[in-house]
Order: structure tokens, then sequence, then C-alpha cells
């Protein structure tokens, strides 16, 4: 359901165009007619017959020509190491299908494409998002000849919300993936209801209380019915949260402690022995929930010497030693 309602979002052209707004330089968003953004079809067969499905793919204007915008979202809870590599792929079958139904122009005028991969998972994104970097260092005369590709990324989780811009729908959408207690949600849902007022946005808010819905029913282990619009989600929410439990507000407090706790032990793990350790070490975290656990986590942080040493003492707390 929670795939479904992410995908439904993104099938709005404000949506997307909020979205280009908050992750493209501002010379690119100057030369965007976003008015002219279209959806296209996502299925794409390659010569052999095998399928491919991407997300979204979106034709936008831009100056005297198109810009192709692939959209990847990634539910899941590990990054993926070639992401690379499938931006890579989904690229070419998108100009293979252009050229088959007659778009793609003559070869120097194809239109560029700008693959983009929206996160969602618990651990920081970490992975590298050019595809030469995929490839083990080569000799100066082979580098031409090695495929390069860049991708963008937006880490929802763990972006913070001051670096998007203001009444931007993304900030929304962030809001929402990082809300940890009913009442965050429904500020979150609030803010929409307002910047969505407009009769031609219905439609919009429908979608955004769907997955606004899905969102609270994961917070409370159990399916809970918000209504169907912003307005209704927002005041089910305000009387949910002013009669949630106790017990359950405590553990909303402690479960953003701990994910606060994993955050800047990624960022020490990181500053003193690099990108490397820190992935490692998140990925140990991620099974870690006791708050005295992550504390010694904090010292072994400070006084190991080297990487290997915090990861082979953090990975002792699995094994139940340490």
């Amino acid at each position: 359901m929670h795939d479904r309602n992410y995908k439904r979002m993104f099938s709005f052209p404000r949506v997307v165009a909020d979205l280009l707004r908050a992750v493209c330089d501002a010379e690119l968003v100057e030369g965007l007619d976003f008015q002219g953004l279209t959806k296209l079809p996502t299925d794409y067969v390659g010569e052999r017959g095998q399928e491919r499905l991407g997300d979204c793919v979106w034709r936008i204007p831009f100056r005297d020509g198109w810009i192709y915008l692939l959209v990847l979202l990634e539910f899941q809870s590990r990054r993926d190491a070639v992401m690379a590599l499938r931006n890579l792929e989904y690229t070419a079958l998108l100009y293979t299908e252009l050229g088959r139904t007659g778009h793609l122009g003559v070869p120097g005028a194809w239109p560029p494409v700008l693959p983009l991969v929206l996160y969602n998972g618990d651990t920081p994104w970490t992975e590298d998002v050019e595809m030469r970097r995929l490839i083990a260092p080569t000799p100066a005369v082979l580098g031409p000849f090695q495929p390069s590709q860049r991708s963008l990324v937006l880490d929802e989780r763990h972006i913070a919300l001051d670096d998007l811009p203001l009444r931007n729908l993304m900030r929304a959408v962030v809001g929402l993936e990082q809300s940890r207690t009913l009442e965050e949600l429904a500020d979150v849902t609030v803010a929409l209801h307002e910047w969505l007022s407009s009769p031609s946005d219905t439609d919009l808010g429908r979608a955004f209380a769907a997955w606004v819905q899905d969102v609270a029913s994961r917070m409370a282990g159990t399916p809970v019915e918000l209504g169907e619009t912003l307005e209704e989600a927002s005041m089910s929410l305000a009387d949910r949260a002013a009669l949630w439990p106790e017990q359950y507000r405590r553990e909303g407090r402690r479960e953003g402690r701990i994910e606060g706790t994993r955050n800047a032990l990624r960022m020490i793990a990181e500053r003193r022995f690099g990108v490397g350790t820190a992935s490692r070490l998140a990925n140990l975290l991620a099974s870690i929930d006791d708050p005295d656990r992550l504390e010694e986590v904090t010292w072994w942080s400070v006084d190991c010497q080297t990487g290997d040493e915090l990861i082979a003492r953090v990975s002792g707390i699995g094994n139940g030693s340490g």
C-alpha cells in the first residue's frame, strides 16, 4: 500500500515540479517550462524481449528542446550499490524507446536525461552516484572509453527540512517521512491542507490524505481510518494525538532519541575514519535499539584508533560479546 500511494503522489505534475525546484540548480530551474510537464509510459521492452519497468518518466520543455526526467522511488532499508548502473540501463532503454517511436532526433541532438532517485531507507545514502566510480581505476588512456553518468539522490529521511524551499511540496513529503509521532504527522497534514486548499488541488489532496493514513497506520501498528481528504485527516489526527496513550508518546520520543544517536555516531565515524566505515557502522547500528548499547558505542567511537577496531567492537554486540 505504501509503495502504491507513493507512486500515486509522483504522478501529479505539481509534485514533480516541486521536486525539480527542490533538487536542481537555479540555472536549470530557470530554463524549465513546468506548464509543459508530461508523464510518459514506463514500460520499455529491450531487443531481446526483456521488460523493464521504471517508476516515473516525465518530459519537460527546456529552452529549445526537452529534458527527460527518470524518477526512481526506492522503498528499501538498504542502499543500492549499483543504482548508478540501473539508471544507466534505464537511460539506454529510454533512448531506445524514443528512437523506436521517432522522438529521439538525429545523433548530436538527442534530448538530455536527468536520473533522480528518491530514497527513503532508514540508513543514510552513502553509495556512489557516478557510474565511473563503479569501475576500477584505469589508465588514463582507457578513461574516455568508460561509461559515465551521474544520478541525483534525495535522501528523504536524512535531509534537513530547512534545506528545502518554503511552501514546496517536497517539504511535506520529507516531513511525512521524518514524522515520529502523531503530533508531528498532524502538523505536516495541517500545513498540506493549507497549501492544497484550491478546488484544483482536490485529487492531489486526496492522494496525500491516503499517504498520511498509511503513515499513521504504520505508526500505530494497526490500520487507522482518517478520512479521504486532508481536512478530515488533520482533524482525525488532532483527535487521536490528544487521546494517544502516554506509553506510545514515550516510545515515539525514545525512537527519536535513538535515531538521533545513530545519526550522530555515523557522522563521528565518517569524520574520524571515512565514509566506508560510517556506512558499515550505520548498517550495524540499524539493529541496535538499546540506548545503553548505543551509549557504549559512543565511547568506542572516540576511543578506537581505527575504523576496523570500531566495527569489530560494534559487531560484537550482535554476537553477544563486547
